[in-house]
């Protein structure tokens, strides 16, 4: 009703500025006035030229002369009685002209569409209202029903999470045959909610099942049903399961429920009379009160399950919790050739090498990996993507742009290279450390270098040693400086921060030392959003300690790769050299380079510079992988 009154008041005040306009208009326009005996002066004088008579007003228009009175003027007066007055006029030259009274046909015709313009106001005010009212009940807008006009999502276009589906197949089952089901007493899940970090497929797998089944999808934010005005969120939970009910067997998908789902037990939603608790507790009251005959699955997405109510994570409201993790090494295979399968690919690529190379990738993030591919290898003409378009993808998307307009001393090019061939002697040393994979000195995003190391297996459990490994080869770079230039620049922030990490992790979160014991110090408050951890309180005395062997373990590592790098200073020195000049090696070129530098530290002598005689027989010289024109260095 407030836009019937706003249209209203409008409308009204229009129509006093269209009368006010009109009403100056007359007054500047009109005839002056005189009185009767005036125009019987004047009458007597012979000044008039003609007369308009409508009833009884009459307009005067005077003879123009030099010797006239009032000579070319117009006036207005009234005559008492114009029949009397036309008999005298008979003998005198004047134009007499009678014109119809209209004043009280036009006056009705004004409020006859004064009337009709109202009543429009009013009917399009209405119809504006309804037509809100209709809007607002926005469940039936969202609904989308899987038939030939829209693409069906089924099982087949996810991969990846294998557990998760051979869960979620008994709903598809239950939805497509419930009789199944009941006939030994069993009822379908209310709820399920999918967690898990972004980008894992929680969206995909909701609309998977309502492909597979074939039920009505209504797919919806947390966002959508909080408003500022306390109701409007209520109000709308209930026409979604209103809508829902109707259209009975279907799924809902809430999609970022913590949004509204939130716990109520701090903050200002703990009263429960905000906006964000009303709404809550209508969806709690909704899912409650399923019937058994229902066949309305909820389902719903979060990347923080800690902060959810309680109340809504019971069991009767969401009976099931899937946990949606990125894939492993065979799910990334999966995912990545139901992705390629848009793109062409060069004949002989290796899919299963391409998902060794991105342990920890997301759905989402090899989705982007292959366009990323696809996208670089139409930036270089080619006609097909092979291996090096992922691995330019891959190194963009973890460390950004190549950025080839920077320009760098010889002597930052220098500390670069050793830093990082620092790197990749130790992890090269080290038993426990994944396998080289790479290492350049061409900046990218941030970083002006990095030494790559891929795994050959996933990890979801890491060892004391491999930890340990782990900070030694992050402490290399910094060594390194130290040994070849006797100072230190600013390129170890990112390995000293990461070391510092994986040190207060070891000794706080995992227990890993032997006088702190195994105690847990730290905890993670983030969901799967991967945040920072906070410290638990603690006495003074223990967080000395704590900080003590934190130092300790990342001094020891230190002096760990001091002493591997003293030992192999040789190596060191070839391999920053070489990677000045041709800024990118890969594994198997490394691995040359070792031999060679082992070969000729033993014979302590080239017999040609332009050829490493001191190579194995069976590998090819890393000179030639670099520049044929520029001496060897080995």
């Amino acid at each position: 009703m407030a836009i019937l009154a706003r249209n209203l008041f409008v409308f009204f005040l229009f129509t006093i500025f269209a009368g006010a306009c009109y009403l100056t208009w007359s007054i500047e326009h009109r005839l002056p006035e005189r009185t009767y005996s005036e125009f019987r002066y004047c009458l007597s004088h012979h000044d008039i030229s003609d007369m308009t008579f409508t009833g009884n007003r009459v307009v005067i228009s005077h003879r123009a002369g030099e010797t006239s009175t009032n000579p070319g003027f117009t006036y207005v007066t009234m005559v008492p009685n114009p029949e009397e007055l036309i008999q005298e006029l008979k003998d005198k030259n004047i134009r007499i002209i009678f014109n119809k009274d209209q004043s009280e046909l036009i006056l009705q015709g004004l409020a006859l569409l004064y009337i009709v313009l109202l009543i429009l106001v009013i009917v399009l005010s209405l119809s504006k209202i309804k037509r809100d009212e209709k809007e607002s009940k926005f469940a039936t807008d969202k609904l989308i029903l899987p038939d030939d006009g829209h693409k069906v999502v089924t099982f087949k276009d996810v991969a990846g999470i294998p557990e998760a589906l051979e869960e979620l197949e008994e709903i598809v089952a239950f939805l497509k045959n419930p009789t199944q089901f009941s006939q030994v007493g069993a009822t379908i899940p209310k709820g399920v909610l999918l967690q898990g970090p972004p980008g894992t497929g929680k969206t995909l797998l909701a609309r998977a099942i309502a492909g597979e089944s074939g039920v009505p999808f209504y797919s919806f934010s947390g966002s959508d049903f909080v408003e500022m005005f306390v109701g409007v969120g209520a109000s709308r939970v209930r026409d979604l399961f209103k809508e829902a009910k109707r259209n009975a067997p279907c799924i809902v998908f809430i999609d970022e429920i913590d949004a509204v789902g939130g716990s109520r037990s701090s903050g200002s939603s703990a009263s429960g009379s905000d906006e964000r608790s009303q709404t809550l507790n209508a969806l709690l009251v909704e899912m409650d009160g399923f019937g058994s005959s229902d066949n309305i699955v909820v389902m719903a997405a979060t990347n923080r399950p800690d902060i959810l109510d309680s109340a809504l994570r019971r069991p009767g409201r969401f009976d099931r919790q899937v946990n949606i993790l990125p894939p492993d090494i065979i799910g990334r295979q999966k995912i990545l050739q139901i992705h390629a399968a848009k793109i062409k690919l060069s004949p002989g690529l290796d899919l299963h090498q391409i998902a060794q190379t991105c342990p920890g990738f997301t759905g989402a993030e090899l989705a982007n990996l292959v366009n990323e591919a696809a996208l670089m290898a139409a930036r270089g003409g080619k006609k097909a993507v092979d291996y090096t378009d992922f691995e330019l993808a891959r190194d963009r998307l973890l460390m950004g742009v190549e950025r080839k307009g920077m320009i760098m001393t010889e002597k930052d090019r220098n500390i670069l290279a050793y830093h990082e061939a620092g790197h990749a002697i130790i992890a090269k040393s080290l038993p426990d450390a994944d396998p080289l994979h790479k290492i350049t000195i061409i900046p990218r995003g941030r970083a002006l270098g990095q030494t790559q190391q891929l795994a050959l297996f996933d990890r979801h459990a890491y060892s004391y040693h491999y930890l340990k490994d782990r900070i030694t080869i992050l402490m290399g770079g910094r060594a390194a400086e130290d040994l070849a230039f006797d100072q230190r620049s600013t390129g170890a922030q990112g390995d000293i921060l990461q070391a510092t990490e994986i040190a207060t992790n070891m000794i706080c979160k995992w227990g890993m030392n032997e006088t702190i014991g195994a105690q847990a110090f730290m905890i993670d408050d983030s969901g799967f959003l991967g945040g920072a951890s906070q410290r638990l309180p603690m006495a003074d005395e223990t967080a000395r300690s704590i900080d003590h062997e934190i130092k300790t373990l990342l001094a020891t590592c230190y002096e760990d790769a001091m002493a591997i790098l003293s030992q192999k200073f040789y190596l060191l020195k070839n391999l920053a050299g070489i990677l000045v000049q041709a800024e990118t090696l890969d594994n198997e070129e490394f691995d040359i380079i070792l031999a060679c530098s082992e070969k000729k530290k033993a014979a302590d002598d080239i017999s040609d510079k332009n050829e490493c005689t001191t190579c194995p027989a069976s590998q090819s010289c890393i000179h030639s992988k670099i520049k044929k024109t520029t001496p060897c260095i080995l």
